[in-house]
């Protein structure tokens, strides 16, 4: 199934189709696939970095494919008798494209 509709904003025009049914997006020759995104958060003792890092190697065990990564939010966890950060929280946006049965 293929849809296509014409968008306007003032001068502007863009042309948008959509294929149904494999995930795949069809723009002139150009094929465009499409992506899922999920949050996830790493804990690290060490930096804000590293717990990214965490994040990232863990969800490689049971995610293909991880394209790149938006940091949403960083916390920390505060030793209340030292006042030092103890673990650092980084909550990660993850994204990476959807596969068709074509990609196995």
């Amino acid at each position: 199934m293929t849809s296509e509709r014409e968008e306007r904003e003032g001068d502007k025009k863009a042309t948008v189709s959509t294929r149904g049914g494999r995930g795949k997006e069809q723009r002139g020759s150009a094929l465009t696939r499409v992506a899922k995104i999920v949050e996830i958060v790493g804990t690290s003792d060490k930096s804000w970095e590293d717990a990214a890092m965490v994040a990232v190697e863990e969800a490689r065990k049971t995610i293909r494919g991880i394209r790149g990564i938006k940091v949403k939010d960083m916390t920390a966890r505060i030793d209340p008798a030292s006042g030092r950060i103890v673990e650092y929280r980084t909550s990660v946006n993850l994204s990476f494209g959807v596969l068709d049965d074509d990609d196995d």
